[in-house]
């Protein structure tokens, strides 16, 4: 390389590179579009869905997506050295808690027996390959939005962003899914997202190191 070269090369580094936010700007909406073209193509909403939006049944839609939106905050504060994610790290953690009572709650109204019959059904295996498939948009979106920053812990942050990604995917696979009950939700909605989180952070060290 001669001092030209090496001094355009300078000079390119030192372009501004659109930041985090930028980026999830630009890439989570494209996320959304295939992820939601194909749960149109192989999935569809569920025939009484205007009851379930009228029932308790609205919450396996809106707790996903309180929860990827917490654990993205968690994630950008991840890359973002400087940035202090006690309280983000805090509130997820207080969500998380909650949801684990309400899940030991039922198991304690329903009993093993009544876990056991709820997950004992295809509705389950359904679940666990679905959301996972529905997330991979969405963890790449924020994956790679996470990359134009300065993350220390590539893993965590990684896992984090699996969180996130599963939050929002289980959020559009539950317009599909006709299980409602507790005994079913918490688990099979829980273990699906926790497998985007361990996607998540199998891809982080290789996708955000710096």
């Amino acid at each position: 390389m001669n001092t030209d070269d090496l001094i355009a090369a300078l000079a390119a580094d030192t372009l501004p590179q659109p930041g985090i936010a930028q980026r999830l700007v630009w890439s989570l909406p494209v996320a959304l579009a295939v992820c939601v073209a194909a749960f149109v193509a192989f999935w569809g909403v569920r025939p009484d869905l205007g009851a379930a939006l009228a029932s308790l049944a609205v919450l396996k839609m809106i707790l996903p997506v309180l929860l990827a939106g917490l654990a993205g905050a968690v994630a950008i504060a991840l890359a973002h050295p400087v940035e202090m994610a006690g309280r983000r790290w805090a509130v997820l953690a207080v969500f998380a808690a909650v949801l684990v009572a309400t899940f030991v709650f039922h198991l304690q109204r329903g009993g093993l027996s009544g876990l056991v019959e709820a997950l004992s059904i295809s509705s389950l295996w359904v679940c666990l390959t679905s959301v996972p498939a529905l997330g991979l948009p969405f963890l790449a979106a924020i994956l790679w939005s996470l990359s134009t920053g300065a993350v220390l812990r590539p893993r965590l942050a990684g896992a984090v962003a699996g969180l996130a990604a599963g939050g929002a995917s289980a959020a559009i696979y539950a317009f599909y899914c006709d299980q409602d009950a507790a005994l079913f939700v918490l688990p099979a909605y829980g273990t699906a997202i926790l497998s985007v989180a361990l996607a998540g952070a199998i891809c982080g060290p290789r996708v955000l190191r710096w």
